[in-house]
């Protein structure tokens, strides 16, 4: 199993650590010879390697024993702590020339690093458990956005579909003629609806050629009453949008709106002045049967804060108004 390489600069790392400390009382003992021999050096040197290179391999080993197994593993732990007592009891009798008894530090020094090796695997474990538990939780979280995304958007095509259907049924039954036309544009609407139900976001430059169909819609039927002006979006076609959210506002603006040659409604699509955002503002002529429940802008203004963490506003005093953030 190949290690990530942040666990082997920390094994690395901490090896060391683990070596010198384990052998600081002999490092502490030949300071005074270091300016007098070389052999202090050599001395320091060995037992500070060979442990360094012991610390390393078995706590790579303890780390990884779930992996190659029970049995394999402890061979190989074995291997490394009998390795470690030979090589470095030979070096000391060999190189250093210190009595064969002195091994017994060797072994002392060798249990300490396999407590302190034993720990560090349990801590790089538990940080491993904690890693995947976390990678987990952002997994399910993105898949719990999505659910909810695509819940949102789910309520909002029947919505949408409700009113163009009525729309067509009143045509159909005062102008015949028109009925077709008609329904060639709601049937352009309806593939862009379909077509874009997979997508979270569409660019500016795609909603308003939307807007213009369903524009053309509305002007069918309320003629010169319904009055719907759109800016100039150069500049901006390719900032996005989530489909169909400037439909859900214009059908927001009728349904709840008299609309009439005493009243006609005026409806404005703009670019803010300031910052990224459209705004739709319109006339405020409310009908007296008509109380929303305001669904439509919840469910819009989740669309918003899932999809960039931020919501729509609202004002009301002559005109209500809605901007949406625009997103880059």
């Amino acid at each position: 199993m190949k290690l990530p390489k942040t666990i082997k600069r920390f094994v690395v790392g901490v090896s060391l650590l683990m070596a010198v400390s384990v052998n600081f009382p002999i490092i502490f003992l030949k300071m005074p010879h270091f300016n007098q021999t070389s052999m202090a050096f050599v001395d320091v040197g060995i037992q500070i390697t060979v442990s360094w290179f012991f610390a390393i391999s078995f706590t790579i080993v303890l780390y990884l024993h779930e992996n190659i197994g029970q049995k394999r593993a402890f061979g190989w732990l074995f291997l490394c702590f009998i390795g470690y007592l030979l090589v470095l009891s030979a070096l000391n009798v060999l190189v250093v020339k210190l009595p064969f008894y002195t091994s017994i530090t060797v072994v002392m020094r060798g249990i300490i690093m396999v407590l302190m090796a034993y720990f560090i695997s349990i801590f790089l474990k538990e940080n491993d458990r904690k890693n995947a538990l976390l990678v987990k939780y952002e997994q399910l979280k993105h898949e719990n956005v999505l659910m909810q995304l695509n819940a949102l958007k789910n309520q909002l095509n029947p919505h949408f579909l409700f009113n163009s259907l009525n729309t067509l049924s009143w045509l159909i039954s005062h102008d015949t003629a028109q009925s077709q036309q008609f329904l060639q544009k709601l049937s352009h609407i309806l593939r862009y609806s379909l077509s874009r139900q997979d997508k979270s976001l569409v660019t500016l430059a795609e909603e308003m050629r939307l807007i213009e169909d369903y524009i053309f819609l509305l002007n069918m039927r309320f003629g010169t009453n319904l009055t719907i002006e759109l800016p100039a979006i150069t500049g901006f076609t390719h900032w996005k949008i989530p489909p169909l959210s400037i439909q859900l506002l214009l059908e927001n603006a009728i349904k709840h709106n008299v609309i009439s040659a005493a009243h006609p409604l005026l409806v404005q699509v703009l670019l803010a002045p300031d910052k990224p955002c459209l705004v739709v503002k319109n006339t405020l002529q409310p009908r007296g049967h008509s109380v929303g429940e305001g669904i439509g802008l919840v469910n819009l203004n989740e669309r918003f804060l899932i999809l960039c963490n931020q919501a729509i506003t609202i004002e009301q005093n002559q005109f209500f108004t809605v901007s949406l953030p625009l997103i880059p």
